[in-house]
């Protein structure tokens, strides 16, 4: 049935309820009440459904917006992950929303990951840097992985000292210190000598490599200075190459190519543990 706090007949008033929302309710109102929204992003319902099944969801004054006629407004995505996830959440649901408020809603400007982390007050004053090197590290050779902001927090609470590293050890040059190769040095972190680290990135950021044995740096410097772009085959190729070549560094391998790994060489704690 379409959802109706009280009979179409009675004056229309806006209001709200807290309920909790099974999945069976959700199915019910996407069934019957969706019938005019945007298509659905079956990535993004994923997300909100992994932070409602790992727990991390949270009651906010965002929920779930009706019309009079009991259409549904704002929500489909929460819905959608309520059925996904496949447990009862709790919202607020609001009622007699009038239809010609439909063109303001989710029209503020979006803030962005880091943003929303530095509203959570629980990791300090965190940069884009702190979120894209994050996201770099953890999709690994997948590439940039997409996270909720309740998922980066849990991450963020888990590796905020190695992400910090990779900032410290490329701190500047556009083409060479990226979200990518931050994303390795991040990895490396946990399972490599850290001196050895800072070393190679103070070469790959300032270009004086006075070890002419460090071919692998230069290699990857020229490789990055001249293979720009985000698409995420190119980001992941450059993951691959920058994972290939610090790896050859730390071995003082003289190698005469760069060619990508096919393999990740950095696992992060979690994953050498699985």
């Amino acid at each position: 049935m379409i959802a109706l706090a009280e009979p179409r007949t009675a004056k229309v008033r806006p209001h709200c309820n807290l309920m909790t929302i099974t999945p069976t309710m959700a199915l019910n109102w996407l069934d019957n009440a969706n019938t005019n929204n945007r298509t659905v992003s079956d990535s993004y319902v994923k997300r909100l459904a992994r932070d409602m099944t790992a727990g991390r969801w949270r009651l906010t004054h965002e929920g779930i917006a009706f019309d009079p006629h009991g259409v549904l407004l704002d929500g489909q995505h929460r819905l959608w992950a309520i059925v996904t996830a496949d447990r009862p959440v709790e919202m607020h649901v609001f009622f007699n929303i009038p239809p010609e408020a439909l063109p303001t809603i989710n029209v503020g400007r979006a803030r962005s990951l880091a943003d929303q982390l530095r509203l959570g007050q629980q990791h300090g004053q965190v940069t884009t840097r702190h979120t894209s090197t994050l996201k770099a590290m953890l999709g690994g050779m997948s590439g940039p992985l997409a996270m909720t902001p309740l998922e980066a927090s849990d991450a963020l609470g888990r590796h905020a000292v190695a992400v910090e590293f990779a900032i410290n050890a490329l701190p500047r040059g556009k083409r060479i210190c990226n979200a990518t190769t931050r994303g390795v040095i991040a990895r490396a972190y946990y399972s490599t000598d850290q001196k050895r680290l800072m070393e190679f990135g103070e070469m790959l950021s300032t270009g004086v490599v006075p070890n002419s044995d460090a071919v692998a740096v230069i290699l990857l410097r020229q490789y990055l200075y001249n293979n720009g772009g985000n698409a995420n085959h190119l980001l992941r190729e450059r993951y691959a190459k920058m994972e290939r070549a610090l790896a050859a560094f730390l071995k003082d391998e003289p190698i005469t190519r760069l060619m990508p790994t096919k393999q990740e060489l950095f696992p992060l704690p979690e994953e050498a543990k699985a």
